[in-house]
């Protein structure tokens, strides 16, 4: 099923690079064209504009209006959507195998001959509004932008991707223009994974984005510092969203597969402790879970959990003692085979549809600058022994440790308390 000899690669002159996966056993097709620029690449008055741009890009082209778009979406039957993160950006298609060409083309069309008509534009803004008034709606979205803003605390990552209602309403052509302008060919990566041929995919991506220029270079990124903090935030709601949070590897650290076995064992799913403890046995959550993130030069775990005022103190009392019997107990051997049966399991299912292929062959090569084959990523899953799971352990959570909570005025008040005076928190 997964034929390492199946995927192929070019780099074309201009910096652009194309990886292709085929894939005999279905009739489908999935294409990307993934910009190795996000969020944290915009400066400080551009904070926002990746995420507007990725927006604009279906508000019509110097060929297609924003109704042909949509209405050449649904004629393939498939699906093409985009999404902006920290470090990339993605545009992609599903498709059936034939009409490939179509979506590609749409693809093509989209990132490299937006019009960003003015009208178009000052309607979306209020799109985008929506979404930002949205985020602030939802307790458990402010308390991970309140958690970034301070755990990289004046660093573009600390800054949320969708900008401010003041960046957004400020934002004209003129600076959609700028941010597309600085992008060339050597930012981007065509992928595409399913029943097609890799010549007849280079011969789309010479054709439509071969003449582009390379563009200009990406300004170089500033790694940032982390910063151990506690903070509360108030709302007028009923339970407290918690979280406690600490530094995690990067795409370059040896130890990321350690840390993403450790975050499936402590709460990544039903069968993981924090879930077990907080939930299953004392009933004092109904979403409790853990999560961990690796970016080029940084990282974080976050550990999160939604529980009634009066049980937020026991139950960040039961997250640090899970946190120190990680540091301070082995495994059992079974209990780490399990967990590697776990997310060699989920690995391997999310690369059953086209589009996962796809993607995976773009974020390798994004975040790698090659791709791995199935086999060395199970092997290195596989590698993971029991005492490196207590040394990552203590590697990130030996140290001060970030900790916060959204809640009312009288539960935020009382919890500050608890995380001012814990020895394990700011």
């Amino acid at each position: 099923m997964f034929d390492p000899a199946a995927i192929r690669v070019r780099r074309f002159d201009n910096g652009l690079t194309l990886l292709t996966e085929r894939i005999t056993t279905v009739r489908s097709a999935s294409v990307g064209i993934w910009v190795k620029r996000g969020s944290r690449d915009e400066r400080r008055d551009q904070h926002g504009v990746a995420h507007f741009v990725e927006h604009m890009l279906f508000k019509g082209t110097a060929d297609r209006s924003p109704r042909q778009i949509a209405f050449e979406i649904d004629s393939m039957g498939g699906n093409v959507d985009a999404f902006t993160a920290h470090e990339l950006s993605g545009y992609y298609a599903q498709a059936l195998d034939e009409r490939l060409p179509e979506a590609f083309g749409l693809l093509a069309d989209l990132t490299t001959a937006p019009c960003f008509d003015p009208e178009e534009l000052d309607r979306e803004r209020g799109v985008i509004l929506e979404e930002i008034a949205g985020a602030e709606d939802d307790p458990e979205d402010v308390l991970f932008e309140a958690f970034q803003s301070r755990f990289w605390e004046g660093h573009s990552l600390a800054r949320p991707i969708l900008g401010t209602p003041e960046t957004v309403g400020a934002f004209g052509r003129d600076d959609l223009c700028g941010w597309m302008n600085d992008l060339g060919a050597a930012d981007m990566v065509v992928s595409a994974a399913g029943n097609i041929e890799h010549e007849a995919v280079a011969d789309l991506v010479d054709e439509r984005l071969g003449g582009l220029p390379a563009g200009t270079p990406r300004p170089q990124r500033a790694a940032p510092s982390i910063t151990p903090h506690v903070q509360t935030v108030t709302r007028d709601v009923e339970q407290v969203q918690l979280y406690v949070a600490g530094p995690g590897p990067s795409l370059a650290d040896s130890d990321r597969f350690a840390a993403y076995l450790l975050n499936t064992l402590l709460g990544g799913g039903v069968s993981s402790r924090l879930f077990q403890t907080i939930r299953e046995e004392r009933g004092l959550a109904y979403n409790v879970y853990s999560s961990v993130a690796s970016y080029s030069d940084t990282g974080y775990v976050w550990i999160g959990a939604g529980t009634r005022p009066q049980s937020a103190d026991v139950v960040l009392d039961l997250i640090d003692v899970e946190l120190r019997r990680l540091c301070d107990e082995p495994l059992q051997p079974e209990e780490l085979a399990r967990t590697k049966d776990q997310v060699k399991a989920g690995l391997m299912l999310s690369l059953e549809q086209t589009f996962g292929r796809m993607a995976n062959l773009a974020r390798q090569e994004i975040g790698f600058g090659r791709t791995f084959s199935l086999d060395e990523i199970l092997g290195s899953i596989d590698g993971v022994e029991v005492e490196d799971i207590r040394r990552c352990a203590q590697r990130l959570f030996g140290g001060p440790l970030s900790a916060g909570c959204v809640g009312s005025a009288a539960a935020a008040a009382e919890l500050q308390k608890t995380l001012d005076e814990h020895p394990r928190f700011g």
